[in-house]
């Protein structure tokens, strides 16, 4: 587990368990990303319009940061019924609007820059979820995104100082003196093992003798990542995510996400005269 080889590392180097877990998370967020971004320029090998794609990809990613603080922005003004500065420079990430928010800001880049979006769109998302699994691995080794508590036999729990242990000592679950908090499904795990699945699934898609339709990888990983994500929110316990009327602000997402592609799947072809 995450906790326990930093603490062994913060005994070792004299850093803070906290400084090297968002470190461990650091890293493999970043690594998740570079996996994206090398394979996905990898597909438009052959592309004569690669460098102009690498291009709108990079000036993407900052959309993607501000995409990833606007759900918990919303969540915070709505919880102190005001906006105010300290809601922008403080706070969690959402993957589910940073990865919009990334798609969004390439589609809108390659339509100015007179490109289509999808050989750049297709090849992200094809590769999303493998980059996705990297920075799950990071959530559950800095020990956010954590599941809620379980007695079965796969429940972990986060040492002290972690946000499941601080949730817990608040909530009143923890006696006084303990060291981790109460055993939680590794939401982050199941997470990381759904998003191989859905990669190899994608993998296996592509690579039909058949070639797929312009879009149609985009939006077959958006449904596949809208089910599994809808699902997987059974199991996570984070109060911080937001809960409201029995759903979870990502599985609000999800829904929406989940409607708009199925239309597009469904939606007739229209047929060449």
């Amino acid at each position: 587990m995450g906790g326990f080889l930093a603490f062994v590392l913060s005994r070792a180097t004299g850093l803070s368990a906290f400084a090297i877990l968002e470190a461990g998370y650091l890293f493999l967020s970043l690594a998740g990303l570079g996996l994206v971004y090398g394979f996905a320029m990898r597909e438009l090998a052959g592309n004569p319009a690669r460098s102009r794609y690498r291009l709108i990809f990079l000036l993407a990613l900052p959309f993607g940061l501000f995409g990833a603080r606007a759900i918990p922005i919303v969540q915070d003004a709505i919880l102190a019924g005001r906006l105010t500065l300290g809601l922008f420079t403080s706070g969690g990430l959402v993957f589910y609007g940073g990865a919009l928010a990334v798609l969004a800001a390439m589609a809108v880049g390659c339509r100015l820059s007179r490109l289509s979006p999808w050989p750049l769109l297709d090849a992200v998302c094809l590769y999303a979820p493998l980059g996705h699994a990297f920075g799950r691995l990071g959530c559950f080794f800095g020990g956010c995104c954590f599941g809620a508590p379980t007695e079965c036999l796969l429940g972990v729990p986060f040492p002290a100082g972690s946000p499941a242990f601080l949730q817990h000592k608040s909530q009143g679950l923890l006696p006084a003196g303990a060291v981790a908090s109460l055993p939680v499904h590794p939401s982050q795990l199941y997470e990381t093992l759904g998003n191989l699945l859905l990669f190899a699934a994608l993998l296996f898609y592509s690579r039909r003798a058949a070639p797929l339709s312009p879009g149609r990888l985009t939006t077959v990983y958006l449904m596949g990542y809208a089910v599994l994500r809808f699902t997987l929110e059974y199991w996570r316990g984070d109060v911080i995510r937001g809960v409201y009327y029995g759903l979870s602000a990502s599985q609000y997402v999800a829904l929406a996400v989940l409607l708009t592609t199925a239309l597009v799947l469904l939606r007739p072809r229209k047929r060449s005269t």
